[in-house]
């Protein structure tokens, strides 16, 4: 995993919303809710928060420090279509949320064999 994709305060912006520390996948607890992204592996979420650290994860990507002013920079309502945007367009992305029963990812394009072997059975939630 690359921890020094984010800077510290980026860590901490994740930590406060509700993320873990980023642990490899296939050494992961999937049956908790969580938000996975390749670069940095899978962030487990307090029940509730995934759409707030996807949301986070955008706004990082966008040179901005917060969902709120992701989704205003590029006209999205926040979190609901700020974390649907991420999913979307993220190569390597995946969640599942509390209330969810299976993993959920933007495109199945978007997830390697591998990924898609550790995840098990995946609903795609945009069209490739």
């Amino acid at each position: 995993m690359t921890m020094d994709i984010f800077t510290a305060q980026q860590w901490q912006t994740l930590l406060e919303a509700g993320a873990t520390q980023p642990q490899p996948l296939h050494l992961a607890d999937l049956s908790r809710p969580f938000v996975y992204y390749r670069p940095i592996g899978l962030m487990h979420c307090g029940a509730g928060k995934h759409r707030l650290a996807m949301s986070i994860l955008l706004a990082f990507a966008n040179g901005c420090a917060s969902g709120v002013e992701v989704g205003e920079h590029l006209k999205l309502d926040f979190p609901d279509e700020t974390a649907d945007r991420w999913l979307e367009i993220t190569p390597g992305a995946a969640f599942r949320s509390s209330v969810g029963r299976k993993v959920q990812a933007g495109k199945r394009a978007h997830l390697t064999m591998i990924e898609k072997r550790w995840l098990g059975d995946i609903q795609y939630l945009f069209d490739d």
